[in-house]
């Protein structure tokens, strides 16, 4: 994707962006889905931990 994009900003040292803002917002999105599905586990771990830990008491 992209490929005028990114030779430009090798060619001009940085100063065209490599990502589009396209990209990037695509980009930013996926990982901010990877990073929800990460705390979703933490939080649901914790949930049955917590669980567990009142029926013992």
């Amino acid at each position: 994707m992209g490929l005028f994009r990114k030779i430009t900003s090798i060619s001009t040292a940085g100063m065209v962006d490599f990502r589009s803002d396209k990209e990037r917002i695509a980009r930013n999105t996926k990982l901010n889905g990877k990073q929800l599905k990460r705390q979703n586990k933490l939080l649901a771990e914790q949930n049955r931990l917590l669980a567990q830990q009142q029926d013992g008491a």
